[in-house]
């Protein structure tokens, strides 16, 4: 991260001077601290053992920004750094700890938090929670809240702050991404849960991938669905963030894939089949009339009853007639009608014989 306003900020920290800390953390004792943070195995855990590190301890900003630094996302370097502040032995220095960050805007959100803080007189901790009040486990984000919310939903409405709370007491106990995931998708699973409490979930995950990762797989099954944009806060990396912007829209409206073109009207058409009678006609042999006629009508198949019956009158023979009946079932189109053909015979048992036959279709 560069620096930025670099006179600015000078000048600020400058003004700072009311901040007492008497004397910065030695070298030694630093290293060995800065080791034990390295070893938790997720930020949150990291950002617990160094809130107890602070309390009575003075910093140098070099420090501040190298503790900083081994924390995997820029919220809980937030965190971390909002805190250290007022542990800081050399507030003048400051700005070397705006290196640390990622991006430019988890800077200048730390920027206007120590703008905005007047330091205390001591060096003492910030006060903690009184007696019995808990302390959230999720970073401090501008969450959407769902109440009142009029657009597009996934399920019917989410579960109460306070059950969400009790309930994801589980994932917040796994040590590592694979068991946290395993336990949030048994949360949203079998609950209806809002956007900010999947957001809140997904902060337990170190990497990043598994935040965007598990979102996607949970989203469509959320309440208030057109409060994605709020979950960009999860991620400090723009790629990610850009990622779940392009992922969200086309999740609650998927793209409609356009119906297949119509397949081409099955038909003889009218000069096709004066030509197919034509060159029935013009063969004399019955049998090869009889061939003639049968390879025309695979070969064009769309038939109608109408047009077979004139084929069919071509022939003289009765047991010919009733041979392209037959013969030509399987490539009429309106075969609800194929009863009609039995008009193009002049016995009973030929008609008959068509009849059994279309039975048995």
């Amino acid at each position: 991260m560069k620096k930025f306003i670099l006179p600015v900020l000078i000048a600020l920290f400058l003004d700072a001077s009311g901040q007492t800390c008497p004397i910065p953390m030695a070298a030694n004792v630093f290293k060995q601290k800065m080791n034990q943070l390295a070893l938790q195995p997720n930020d949150q855990q990291k950002l617990q053992l160094a809130k107890n590190m602070l309390q009575g301890s003075c910093l140098l900003s070099t420090q501040v920004k190298d503790l900083a630094s081994v924390f995997a996302g820029d919220y809980y370097r937030f965190e971390f750094c909002k805190r250290a502040w007022k542990h800081t032995f050399d507030p003048g220095n400051f700005f070397d700890v705006y290196d640390a960050f990622a991006s430019f805007s988890s800077a200048l959100r730390l920027y206007d938090f120590v703008t905005n803080t007047n330091p205390a007189p001591s060096p003492g901790p910030p006060p903690g929670p009184g007696p019995g009040t808990p302390q959230a486990w999720y970073p401090n984000l501008p969450y959407p809240s769902p109440s009142g919310y009029k657009g597009i939903t996934g399920c019917p409405l989410p579960m109460a702050d306070n059950d969400f709370e009790f309930l994801s007491k589980k994932t917040v106990n796994q040590t590592n991404d694979g068991n946290r995931r395993i336990e949030a998708l048994k949360l949203t699973g079998s609950n209806c849960l809002s956007v900010s409490q999947a957001m809140k979930l997904a902060t337990l995950f170190d990497l990043e991938s598994n935040r965007l990762s598990f979102m996607k797989e949970v989203f469509v099954k959320l309440y208030d669905l057109e409060n994605y944009s709020y979950a960009t806060e999860i991620f400090s990396n723009t790629p990610y963030k850009n990622d779940w912007l392009a992922f969200c829209p086309t999740a609650i409206d998927p793209v409609t894939v356009p119906p297949a073109p119509p397949a081409p009207v099955c038909e003889v058409t009218p000069q096709e089949y004066e030509e197919a009678k034509r060159s029935i006609s013009n063969v004399s042999i019955n049998s090869t009339k009889l061939t003639l006629a049968k390879q025309i009508i695979s070969t064009k198949k769309c038939f109608t009853v109408k047009q077979l019956a004139g084929i069919i009158e071509l022939f003289s023979v009765e047991s010919s007639r009733l041979e392209v009946a037959l013969y030509s079932y399987d490539y009429c189109i309106n075969k609800s009608d194929y009863y009609q053909l039995t008009e193009s015979f002049s016995t009973t048992g030929s008609k008959n014989k068509l009849l059994d036959f279309i039975s048995t279709k």
